[in-house]
This record gives C-alpha cells, sequence and structure tokens, in this order.
C-alpha cells in the first residue's frame, strides 16, 4: 500500500513540474517579487499578522527613532514639527493641514473657556497638595490623559488602564497625501466625543481605535501630551508578567500571560523635567484580574496614589468589580470621582472624609438601572458646593457631581 502510494506521489510531482515549466517567466517573477515584498513593511507600518501575532493584536510598531517621535506626534497634534525634520515641515505647510490645525486650535480654545480653565481653578482651590505623592491611578480612562493632567499637572506617572488597543504612532512620511488627510479627518472625528462631553463613549471607540483608523490609544495619549504643552522624549513597550513584575520589551509576545502595555517618557517644555505615562490593555474585571493574578500584584504594589474615576459605566458598584475597587481603596491617598466611579455606600466613612461638589440626579438612558440613595440622600444634608464646569454623562443637563474622598 505504501509502494502505490509513492508511486502514485511521484507521478503528481512529475506532473506538478511539468505545470511550472509551462508557466511565463514573467509570473514566476512577479510572483517571486510579491513574496519578497510582503516581509519588507515599510518602519512605522502595521506588519501582516502571523497565526502568532493574531493572538497579540496590540504588538504593533512605533517608530523605531525617538528622535522623530516628537515631530510626529507635534504633527498629529496640529503643532508645527521642527524645522529639523524635513517631511514634518514639508507636510505641515499643505492647506489641509493648516485646516487640521487651525480646527484643533478651535476645539481646545472653545473647551479651554468653557471647561479646562475652571477646572484648573477648582482643583487649585479644593484638591490637596501632596508632593509626596507622585502617582495618578486612573483605570477605566481610555486614551484620556487630558482630563487626568489637567487636575493633577505635578505629578511624575500616570497608569492608565483600559480595554483599547495600545496601537502605534503610523509611518505619515511613507503614506500617500491622501492617506495622511483621510488619518487626520479620523483623527479629528474621534475628538468629538471628549470635546463635547469630556469623555469618549465606548462604543465610538470601538469603531475609532479598534480598527486601523486611528491605531490605538497611543495617537490620541501622544495628541494630549503635546497638547497640554509636552515633549514627549521616548515610547517603551512594556509588560507586566505573572509576579507582577514590569518589564521592557522587545516583543509583546515574549513572556507568556503578559499584560501589555507602553511608557511614553515626556517632559515640560518649561522646566524639562521627566515624567510618564504608563497604558496598559486588559480586563481588570474580577474574571480578568483571576487570569493576570500578576498585574493585580502590580498595582497593589503601586506607591500611594491619587486616583482618578471619570464615565467609569458605574462598573465598580457592582459584585463583578470587586478586586479593581478593593485595590483603588487599598491604594489610593486621595478620591476624585464622579457617580460612575465607587458607590457612595461602598465607602467606609470611619477611613475616608468626603466631600459632595455639584448636583446629583439619577443615571439616565443607558444607566437609568443604577440607584443610589445613600448618596442621594447625602447630596440633600450636606453643605452645598457648587462647581463651575460639566464633567461625566450628565454634560448635557449641567447636572454634573464630583466626590473628593480623603484618607483619614
Amino acid at each position: 500500500m505504501i509502494l502505490i502510494n509513492r508511486f502514485k506521489a511521484t507521478i503528481v510531482i512529475k506532473k506538478f513540474y511539468m505545470m511550472l515549466n509551462n508557466l511565463k517567466s514573467s509570473v514566476l517573477l512577479s510572483i517571486a517579487v510579491l513574496i519578497l515584498s510582503c516581509n519588507y513593511p515599510l518602519n512605522g507600518q502595521e506588519v501582516k499578522q502571523t497565526t502568532e501575532a493574531k493572538k497579540t493584536p496590540v504588538n504593533k510598531i512605533v517608530p523605531t527613532s525617538n528622535t522623530d517621535i516628537d515631530d510626529l506626534a507635534s504633527f498629529i497634534a496640529g503643532i508645527h514639527a521642527s524645522n529639523e525634520n524635513k517631511c514634518y515641515a514639508r507636510l505641515d505647510t499643505t492647506s489641509k493641514w493648516i485646516n487640521y490645525a487651525k480646527e484643533l486650535d478651535k476645539m481646545f480654545a472653545r473647551a479651554d473657556t468653557f471647561r479646562f480653565v475652571k477646572m484648573k481653578s477648582w482643583a487649585d482651590s479644593e484638591l490637596i497638595k501632596n508632593k509626596s505623592i507622585k502617582t495618578v491611578f486612573y483605570p477605566f480612562s481610555g486614551p484620556d490623559f487630558l482630563n487626568a493632567n489637567i487636575f493633577y499637572p505635578d505629578v511624575d506617572q500616570y497608569i492608565m488602564i483600559a480595554m483599547e488597543p495600545i496601537g502605534y504612532l503610523p509611518n505619515i512620511c511613507g503614506m500617500h497625501p491622501d492617506s495622511v488627510n483621510s488619518y487626520l479627518n479620523t483623527v479629528n472625528n474621534s475628538l468629538t466625543d471628549i470635546f463635547k462631553r469630556s469623555y469618549f463613549i465606548t462604543k465610538t471607540m470601538d469603531t475609532d481605535l479598534r480598527t486601523n483608523k486611528v491605531h490605538g490609544a497611543i495617537p490620541l495619549i501622544s495628541l494630549f501630551i503635546k497638547r497640554t504643552g509636552h515633549q514627549i522624549v521616548s515610547f517603551e513597550k512594556v509588560g507586566i508578567d505573572s509576579l507582577g513584575k514590569m518589564k521592557t520589551l522587545d516583543n509583546y509576545n515574549d513572556i507568556k500571560g503578559l499584560v501589555p502595555g507602553i511608557k511614553v517618557n515626556f517632559n515640560s517644555l518649561s522646566d524639562k523635567k521627566m515624567k510618564s505615562v504608563y497604558y496598559f490593555r486588559t480586563d481588570i474585571s474580577d474574571k480578568g484580574l483571576a487570569k493576570t493574578k500578576g498585574f493585580k500584584t502590580y498595582i497593589s504594589g503601586l506607591p500611594k496614589s491619587f486616583t482618578y474615576l471619570k464615565a467609569a459605566s458605574y462598573l465598580m458598584h457592582g459584585a463583578d468589580f470587586k478586586e479593581i475597587r478593593n485595590l483603588v481603596f487599598e491604594i489610593s491617598s486621595t478620591i476624585l470621582q464622579d457617580d460612575s466611579g465607587i458607590a457612595y455606600s461602598l465607602f467606609d466613612k470611619s477611613k475616608w472624609d468626603i466631600k459632595l461638589y455639584g448636583k446629583y440626579y439619577k443615571p439616565s438612558t443607558e444607566f437609568s438601572y443604577i440607584s443610589e440613595p445613600t448618596l442621594e440622600k447625602a447630596y440633600q444634608t450636606s453643605v452645598y458646593r457648587p462647581i463651575s464646569f460639566s464633567l461625566g454623562y450628565n454634560w448635557r443637563s449641567e447636572h454634573s457631581n464630583m466626590l473628593y474622598a480623603v484618607r483619614k
């Protein structure tokens, strides 16, 4: 039986070689060129995923030259790049980029007048200035470095956690002009919600960040870093291993069970003080943390932090996010949040001094099932402290609320 199969295989192979010999050389050359070209992606562009890469879709490429990162981020942020980079110096003189930059200027100027200036003034007068606290902990953040930096501009590091892909900065200089303009339009559109509502909508981010439109969270984080007056120094791929240790990596696939992240190093243009944003993509529900126990260890080992929670979908009100809620209580020196963070009734009043700001109204629309009678009663009996800016889910009705808890 084996001999018969070998004989049949030999006939098949001979026929195959005869077919190859009949192909025209030009076709063979075309096939060869196609095969070779697939192995050499342009620097900064996404590599076609292999079976292994599909398991870790966040394993994208960022520009390998750190000297170009700040210029690239500046271009995406609508800020003129340094004259040293001829590529961006040429691109940011086009009429479409100039219009894009002007539109971003208007968006930031409008938000600065109606929200940011008021937030900064409120933070200066109400938030504790403890210089020994160097960390902002911001779970459920999405790419929102902007609001965290407005409230806490003087810390050394921001720890952000969300489910949106990490992504990468695209190779603008290697793109067709039409593709560049299309990309900038997508970036502009992706910012609509955070300027209009003060937060990103998850469903919209699914479209903008999970596909190859904006290319993940990194472009928007970089844009916010630039627009808040900073210079980006470098990117580092990092990850948290099963023991809760942070690793600097060349590839996210190097360690099994790794929670992938990226570290963006930047400094202020005024004082050149080095700071960092860490963005980790992982599920921090109880089920998610059960699969990544090392990440739970990492969070527990963070220094005392200023925790910030906004538009967190009321997830920590329920039993499915008990672990991250307990971790927030464990590591926080202060907790600043709207009512979508941790339920008021879950704060141990013997451990936390709590101040309430703004107005509280029961959530409507998609969160109408949420009920907090203890918080509603607390607002009725506590000292009324108004706020002059809108933030969170009630932005439209100007019924924004803020809870500020300080550890006793």
